[in-house]
């Protein structure tokens, strides 16, 4: 064994490795664990040019996967005023009003996260912001991205006199046929957006450096980025080259409705794109919206009789574009969050004849530790320790924030990952008067994120935070799928009842995250052999109590090998 690079002593290691469940001590040479075990297992192997941390008592846990994110989308939307957390609309203007302040003039006022609550009463139109933005274009993003609300002068400049007609399901809303200033879906957004002038490609690439880094140091060592391009893997490309990839990225590709067909072909090309720190190979989907605009796909109405379209007005070409990619080694990934469009994803993938796709046809470079199993109570459909051939990636949904119960088994029988995000829960009110309950009702409300459920019948649920939608931090992100409930709100506790528990939150972000894109053969647990990614908290973050995870530091997180966080 050559000399190792760094070594990791007097910890308290939980491995997720059911053959040695925990040691005090790693070794790691060459980006891998070399040695897992105690300090007289490691030391013989220290070298002169060694780094050896004396831990003292600190927890290490296998890197945290965040597996849904928007980190590069998200670096761009997440600027001007911070309105995540406004409770009324006096809030709103108060934070807005501060933001036009800080702009010069002729300057667009921007925003981000902004709760459709704010508007129970009043309704979303753009006048209730145009004083406090002092009459500039403003464009505010609604908390899900999925809607923004504009002002009257944005709509002037953007030229948006009346409704639109779009290729997906996308609104300008309007009352007697002028628009409100409320914009529904990326296509009729993007009619306002595309006005607001544009970063350079150099703010661009600061905005996300500096990104990936607030990864990082959160304890964050790779994550799914639900949105991409052949630009995308660009940026990658660069950001590798520069030493400014921190973390592992898996950048799919995202396809629209208004994707051309012979585009596919061309994204197709590009199916094993990697470098050392990130891949393709996955294909974005959305067949919905939002439960709270109404875009989100239904079996029955909501409450105001929205949901029942798809995002893809003809469905069937997005069945198609899944089997498109699909049959071409992609893993198919599709946004839903309604329970119809939860059944369309399952019934989409399951019409391809197959659950999932071959790991030797996805682009996924096959690791020398395939001898890995799954930890007990860890379901891995990627079939870690099987013969590579054998392996394949399961498809999957992302959100499942409403399922009908006949549809809730498949999952685990038809081999497909829930890739879901608790943090979606922490603004919803336990009386059910948030707009997101009134929307669905009681009955759908009482089948809300089923994470429990789901991780009982097999299934395997990988947790992310699909941020910029909700906070970032994966402490947050395992609280709330231990409590159910915005971790520092012990009076709201809506949905207890499909609390994960301590252990089954850290899968979910580790081994589970990593068998969700087929990698579970390499990372998500440590033993030897597997990639040196680690995370290092100053308490084990299972036995912490929920409530008290927010405030747990974060001391190191290692990628590769390399330390891209240190607070010790």
């Amino acid at each position: 064994m050559p000399d190792l690079d760094l070594v990791l002593l007097n910890a308290r290691v939980r491995t997720l490795d059911p053959e040695r469940p925990s040691a005090t001590a790693i070794g790691i040479a060459g980006g891998r664990i070399a040695v897992v075990g105690d300090a007289a297992d490691v030391r013989p192997h220290a070298g002169p040019g060694t780094e050896t941390i004396d831990l003292a008592g600190a927890a290490v846990v296998p890197g945290l996967i965040d597996a849904h994110t928007h980190p590069f989308k998200g670096a761009i939307d997440a600027r001007g005023a911070d309105l995540t957390g406004a409770r009324d609309l006096d809030e709103v203007r108060r934070r807005l009003a501060a933001e036009r302040a800080r702009t010069a003039d002729g300057d667009w006022v921007l925003g981000f996260g902004l709760g459709y609550d704010v508007f129970a009463a009043t309704g979303a139109h753009g006048h209730l912001i145009e004083d406090a933005v002092g009459g500039a274009p403003a464009f505010l993003l609604l908390m899900d991205l999925h809607t923004a609300l504009v002002s009257p002068r944005a709509l002037k400049l953007a030229g948006v006199t009346g409704p639109r007609a779009f290729d997906e399901q996308s609104e300008v809303v309007c009352a007697d046929g002028v628009p409100t200033g409320e914009l529904r879906e990326w296509a009729a957004m993007d009619l306002v957006r595309d006005q607001i002038p544009e970063l350079t490609g150099e703010q661009r690439h600061a905005l996300y450096v500096a990104q990936l880094r607030r990864f990082a140091a959160l304890g964050i060592t790779g994550t799914h980025a639900m949105d991409g391009s052949l630009a995308t893997h660009d940026t990658l490309r660069r950001l590798e080259a520069d030493g400014d990839l921190p973390i592992r990225v898996v950048a799919p590709f995202w396809i629209t409705p208004d994707t051309p067909r012979d585009e596919w072909s061309v994204l197709a090309e590009h199916r094993d794109a990697h470098g050392r720190r990130w891949r393709g190979g996955v294909a974005k989907f959305f067949v919905d919206g939002v439960i709270d605009s109404g875009t989100g796909w239904l079996v029955d109405p909501d409450t105001e009789g929205d949901g029942t379209l798809p995002f893809w007005p003809d469905p069937a070409r997005y069945r198609e574009a899944v089997a498109f990619f699909a049959s071409r080694g992609f893993q198919c990934a599709t946004h839903a969050c309604g329970d119809r469009a939860v059944r369309e994803a399952l019934d989409a993938y399951r019409a391809t004849g197959e659950a999932g796709v071959p790991l030797h046809e996805a682009g996924v470079p096959l690791h020398p530790a395939l001898t890995a199993g799954a930890p007990s109570g860890v379901a891995s459909r990627s079939g870690a320790g099987a013969d590579p051939a054998a392996r394949r990636i399961p498809h999957r949904v992302e959100h499942i924030e409403t399922i009908q119960p006949e549809d809730l088994p498949r999952f685990a029988a038809e081999g497909v990952t829930a890739s879901m995000q608790t943090q979606h829960m922490m603004d919803l009110a336990p009386d059910r008067s948030d707009n997101w309950s009134r929307r669905l009702g009681p009955d759908r409300c009482d089948r809300a994120f089923r994470t429990r459920e789901l991780w009982g019948t097999g299934a395997l649920v990988a947790l992310g935070s699909d941020w910029p939608v909700v906070g970032l931090d994966p402490r947050e992100g395992m609280a709330s799928a231990r409590l159910r409930r915005n971790p520092s709100d012990p009076a709201q506790a809506p949905y207890d009842d499909q609390a994960l528990d301590g252990l089954q939150a850290l899968v979910g972000y580790t081994r589970n995250a990593a068998a969700a894109v087929g990698e579970d053969d390499r990372r998500g647990t440590i033993r030897a052999g597997f990639d040196a990614d680690l995370t290092v908290f100053a308490v084990d973050p299972v036995t912490t109590a929920a409530e008290d995870l927010l405030a747990l530091p974060v001391l190191l997180t290692v990628v590769d090998g390399e330390i891209v966080h240190r607070a010790v």
